[in-house]
């Protein structure tokens, strides 16, 4: 990284706590591949602090996208978040797992399986530090610790819902008003799969799997945030998340 770039992730991390918004960015700063994108997400996180979790899209195409998540922009169910100074626009409601035992190596399916103490209902928040963010390129935002906000994790649900996962009711409702549902997503397999990926992968990059981290896994629905209060995400009759939201 460059010191223009290293200037850039300061401004990126005070913008996610209602600092300057940023941009625009000279096009040498902007991440060239991802392997700089992973660059940028590494200074963000050791400019933020420990790492609590990851969000990777599970089921793509190709090699999964994946970004650690700090552990200050986790929080439980019902929690009330500051949108705006933190300026969280669209709520995603996710599948997450919390690991239950730590994953080391280039652990295989079942030692993956084994170590996953849970399935939750999460809201992921995505935040937007940029002036433009339609002009930004998608190797900044993606940099930009894929645009993530805030994470709140729900209660855990029966482990019987790995069976329903590609087919799974999804919604998202904001004030008592569905915003969006969709009933389809990626399977318990896929799901295995992306952490069987991401554990050398976060290893790797120095911040490996943990007891205690949780992983989302990608968005089943997401809508604009508005000024929406109450905001919940459902998984069928599985279980909920929620979250109030202040302006």
């Amino acid at each position: 990284m460059t010191a223009s770039q290293e200037t850039l992730v300061k401004a990126l991390i005070a913008a996610h706590d209602g600092g300057p918004l940023v941009g625009p960015v000279d096009a040498a700063d902007v991440p060239a591949d991802m392997t700089a994108v992973y660059e940028m997400q590494n200074l963000i996180i050791a400019g933020i602090g420990p790492v609590g979790g990851w969000k990777i899209v599970a089921g793509g195409q190709g090699e999964p996208l994946c970004s650690p998540i700090p552990a200050n922009r986790f929080f439980a169910n019902g929690a009330v978040l500051d949108a705006k100074t933190h300026r969280h626009f669209i709520a995603e409601v996710e599948v997450a797992v919390l690991l239950g035992a730590d994953l080391f190596g280039k652990p295989n399916k079942f030692e993956v399986e084994a170590a996953i103490a849970s399935v939750n209902p999460v809201l992921e928040m995505v935040a937007n530090p940029f002036t433009d963010r339609d002009a930004t390129p998608r190797n900044l935002q993606l940099g930009d610790l894929q645009s993530n906000g805030a994470v709140v994790v729900g209660p855990a649900v029966s482990n019987d819902i790995r069976a329903d996962l590609p087919t799974l009711a999804v919604s998202l409702v904001y004030d008592g008003t569905l915003a969006k549902d969709v009933a389809t997503g990626a399977s318990w397999d896929d799901i295995v799969a992306a952490l069987v990926w991401l554990a050398p992968h976060a290893e790797a990059r120095g911040f490996p799997l943990k007891a205690g981290q949780t992983i989302i896994t990608g968005a089943r629905v997401a809508a604009p945030l508005g000024t929406a209060d109450l905001v919940e995400g459902k998984l069928g009759d599985w279980g909920k998340v929620s979250a109030r939201c202040t302006y």
